[in-house]
């Protein structure tokens, strides 16, 4: 998995003129890794603004427990603009895929299980605009029932909330919490993450 992950940055490095960005969210049990495929539709004041787009995002989720998941997400996105703030509001599909710990089994080794979903969710945020140091807040959540769950998941669900701060021009600084569970066949609420985290986009 962590090659896979090194893999995804090289991606990055090679497709500049294609990609939009890079986001990293770390906590003291967990990593997550993304790369925007396109450019990130919240712009700054002084450069156009577009209503609505789309954005493709993959990336990598990996956990001390010894989870290891690869994500892929599509939004559309709608955008409107204010006298004070910009409003999104997106919806999507999340594809995601790995192997997870499930339990402690016989002389403490644990279990892992092979999941899968392909969940739909949503994302909302609003934008304080400045010309110095623009803030974010936005949340996030998607589903999976068991129609769309596969290999041994029967249930998938995530839930993210971000404050950042632009801190200097395409890098932002955040703090998140991030609630992502399974369900499976042998176990109920097995918790990837429900974690504080601490992150760093940059836009290209």
């Amino acid at each position: 998995m962590n090659k896979v992950l090194a893999g995804l940055v090289l991606l990055a490095g090679s497709t500049q003129a294609f990609a939009g960005g890079l986001d990293l969210a770390l906590s003291n049990d967990t990593a997550n890794l993304s790369i925007t495929l396109n450019q990130d539709p919240f712009l700054t004041e002084n450069s156009p603004y577009n209503d609505g787009g789309a954005e493709l995002a993959v990336g990598g989720f990996i956990s001390e427990a010894g989870d290891n998941i690869l994500h892929a997400t599509i939004l559309a996105r709608g955008v409107r603009t204010s006298l004070t703030s910009q409003y999104q509001v997106s919806a999507g599909m999340k594809l995601i895929g790995g192997e997870i710990e499930v339990g402690t089994a016989v002389a403490d080794v644990t279990e892992s299980e092979s999941v899968g979903a392909l969940a739909l969710g949503f994302q909302a945020g609003m934008v304080i605009p400045s010309s110095y140091n623009p803030v974010e807040l936005s949340f996030e959540g998607f589903y999976a029932p068991s129609i769309t769950s596969f290999s041994d998941a029967e249930r998938f669900g995530e839930l993210t909330a971000r404050l950042q701060v632009e801190v200097m021009p395409r890098a932002r600084a955040y703090v998140g919490y991030r609630r992502m569970l399974f369900d499976t066949n042998d176990a109920d609420n097995v918790r990837l993450d429900r974690n504080v985290h601490f992150g760093l986009s940059i836009s290209f």
